[in-house]
């Protein structure tokens, strides 16, 4: 079959490529040490999970599950698979299934992931999207609520970026929340006309997502809506004191917001969002999920964490115009002059690359203008010339195509060379 006009990758996605692809892997880099610095352990779990992960978890009356999982069309085995559209869900499945409860608690995860949401595509909002997620499982105490919020801070930190607030609140436990709904829904009642059709619908269905509200319109009865925090146990209160302490303890920012509840059932006591200022959307957020565990087909297992998107990040670094080191590696470029010096060429490309040194090349180009133009292009340091002399020689031409001078090297002192001068 000929297509008449080019297939377009689906809606709500992108591709990554060239100098994009370059700050997603810089920056996915720093992610990965500052978490592993942190003692955090990597994990990947599967794009496809069982839609029970999810359904049992976020919530029926959730936007994600009611209108946004993707689902695969072929049933295996008579269940339901979906692609994954939120991460914490994934990971206490496979803390479950491999075991971990028996590993030294807590244990901490990470993942740099895709989720898939069939949402409505807008900016910093995608179908396909990448997560940085952190997970703590198997503690109750504060203090890692507190460290979850203490590695983004940190991470914020090491960019010097100052405008952004953690916005914090806590849910309290299911008893602290029963009373709170009765008072919450006796609120709304009297202004049930008043407000946006999908709240009319939250108020029957799942009363605390009223909170969630992102309309408008709806912003003032949010504003004066009975306060969780007045609804707290002893327990719950003193949770989220300490939590509060730690930040303090660490000089930490934040704010604590009433209206703040998340968008998925799972979370119980704390739970917290990142805003910056240049942006009215939360960059990421997180908060403690204690009985997710159970819903799932496990134990009790008191548990913590967050996720930041990854595009929305990306987003706020290049409105602080921040960039990445330059890679010294990045700085070789081997040329040849003819076709019959190509095989010598692409041995020593070969000998470069194994001991790490990353090489640039354009083999298909036999004339050395094309080659070193496109070496100019890409702004490499430094350029190998290999012509029929050399071969005879066994030597190659360094040539610095900055000072716009070079050097006759052996080919046995290549590698110690090229290492000497990019300083590696």
């Amino acid at each position: 079959m000929k297509f008449k006009t080019v297939i377009q990758r689906p809606r709500g996605t992108y591709d990554l490529l060239f100098e994009e692809a370059d700050f997603f892997i810089n920056l996915k880099n720093e992610v990965i040490d500052h978490s592993l610095i942190y003692s955090f352990n990597y994990i990947q779990t599967p794009a496809l999970e069982d839609e029970r992960v999810f359904t049992s978890s976020l919530g029926n009356t959730t936007d994600v599950i009611e209108k946004e999982m993707f689902y695969i069309k072929e049933k295996e085995g008579g269940n339901k698979y979906v692609l994954k559209p939120e991460g914490t869900a994934s990971i206490i499945r496979a803390y479950l299934q491999n075991g971990m409860h028996s590993f030294p608690q807590p244990v901490k995860l990470f993942y740099i992931d895709k989720m898939y949401r069939r949402e409505k595509p807008q900016a910093g909002r995608f179908r396909e999207h990448y997560q940085w997620g952190l997970e703590i499982i198997g503690s109750a105490d504060p203090v890692y609520d507190a460290q979850i919020i203490e590695v983004f801070d940190r991470f914020f930190k090491k960019f010097k970026l100052i405008d952004y607030i953690f916005k914090i609140n806590s849910l309290g436990c299911k008893k602290d929340r029963k009373s709170y709904l009765k008072d919450l829904k006796k609120y709304y009642r009297k202004n049930l006309k008043n407000i946006c059709p999908d709240c009319q619908k939250r108020y029957k269905k799942n009363p605390l997502r009223l909170l969630d509200c992102k309309k408008e319109k709806d912003e003032k009865y949010k504003k004066d809506a009975p306060n969780i925090i007045n609804y707290l146990c002893k327990d719950c209160e003193n949770h989220i004191s300490k939590v509060l302490e730690y930040l303090d303890i660490l000089e930490i920012k934040y704010e604590l917001d009433s209206s703040l509840v998340r968008g998925f059932d799972y979370y119980n006591k704390t739970v917290f969002e990142i805003f910056f200022t240049e942006s009215n959307k939360a960059i990421g957020g997180g908060g403690r999920y204690d009985n997710l565990a159970q819903y799932l087909g496990g134990k009790n297992t008191p548990s913590t964490g967050g996720a930041i998107g990854i595009e929305r990040l990306i987003e706020i670094l290049k409105i602080h115009n921040i960039k990445f080191k330059e890679n010294k590696k990045l700085r070789i470029f081997i040329a040849h002059t003819t076709e019959k010096t190509k095989d010598y060429a692409l041995k020593i490309y070969d000998e470069l690359s194994r001991n790490c040194i990353q090489v640039f090349e354009n083999f298909s180009k036999n004339t050395l203008s094309s080659q070193l133009e496109l070496a100019n292009k890409l702004g490499v340091r430094f350029c190998l010339i290999v012509g029929h002399q050399e071969i005879g020689n066994k030597t190659v031409i360094l040539k610095d195509m900055h000072k716009r001078s070079q050097d006759i090297i052996s080919i046995n002192n290549i590698i110690e060379e090229i290492k000497k001068r990019l300083k590696l």
